[in-house]
C-alpha cells in the first residue's frame, strides 16, 4: 500500500497472518477506524474509532490512543499495510 492509497481511505489489514473475519481499518480526517468483520462472509458488523494518526510521512505514520489514562504510540509503514479486498 502506498501513502497515497493510506490518505484516500482504501480499507486495509496489518501484515502478518490473517483469518476470515480479522479486522480491517481505514484512514478518515485524522483517526484509524476499525471494522470489525463477519467470519461466515466478511461484511462489516461494527465500524468505530480506533485510534488517531500523526505524523503522516512519506514512508510512515504514527498512531496514538489513550487507554485507561495512558497514551499508547506506535509507528506503521506503508509497505505493512496490505488493501483488503473481499475474494
Amino acid at each position: 500500500m502506498t501513502k497515497e492509497d493510506f490518505l484516500s481511505g482504501k480499507v486495509f489489514k496489518i501484515k502478518g497472518p490473517t483469518y476470515r473475519g480479522d479486522a480491517t481499518f481505514y484512514y478518515s480526517s485524522g483517526s484509524l477506524s476499525k471494522q470489525i468483520r463477519s467470519s461466515i462472509d466478511e461484511r462489516v458488523i461494527v465500524d468505530d474509532y480506533a485510534c488517531n494518526v500523526r505524523d503522516v510521512t512519506k514512508n510512515t505514520f504514527s498512531i496514538f490512543v489513550f487507554v485507561l489514562n495512558k497514551k499508547v504510540t506506535n509507528r506503521y509503514k506503508y509497505t505493512d499495510l496490505v488493501e483488503f479486498s473481499q475474494d
